[in-house]
């Protein structure tokens, strides 16, 4: 499949069944998907027994193309839904995470007169204000919130483990 943005902008999820990203004169800004879609779409591909998904291409001409992360709240609430349902298929987050940190970088991209960043974090602001609706809504604990605000502005392995000890929290309190 192919996205293709000229003169305009995009702004979206990354899908890596999508396989070829064309941005000319424009800009293309796409959110990854969360740990938890991931681990399930793996899963997906390999009970079905279908190959893994391409790596997407990036090609950008006098534009800019941005990946960025979603923000700890959507990994949180993602996560826990994935524990709550399908628990007992994830229970290694170790390896798994080790695993996808492996293929953060799956992804190629050429660039000409233009500029692609692969690893965006939200900003400050996008965070707090995200963190502070779910948790007027009832979707996310005070303790899980305190947790998670320590992770705003890391990267990588610390953010996966803050995530990861805000889901143990809000588990534990919840039994």
């Amino acid at each position: 499949m192919i996205q293709v943005t000229v003169f305009s902008g995009h702004e979206g999820r990354l899908r890596y069944g999508k396989q070829f990203y064309l941005t000319i004169f424009g800009a293309c800004e796409l959110v990854k998907p969360t740990v938890a879609h991931r681990l399930l779409a793996e899963a997906e591909q390999k009970r079905g027994g279908r190959p893994l998904e391409q790596t997407p291409f990036f090609l950008t001409i006098f534009g800019a193309a941005e990946i960025k992360c979603p923000t700890l709240v959507e990994e949180f609430i993602d996560l826990r839904e994935l524990l709550n349902t399908e628990g007992a298929r994830f229970t290694n987050w170790e390896t798994t995470i080790t695993a996808i940190g492996r293929g953060d970088g799956a992804l190629a991209s050429f660039t000409l007169f233009g500029g692609f960043d692969e690893c965006v974090l939200p900003s400050e602001n996008e965070e707090v204000d995200s963190l502070a609706l779910q948790r007027h809504l009832g979707n996310i604990s005070d303790s899980a919130g305190q947790i998670l605000q320590c992770g705003v502005g890391q990267r990588d392995v610390e953010r996966y483990a803050t995530v990861r000890q805000a889901v143990l929290t809000d588990v534990s309190q919840a039994a």
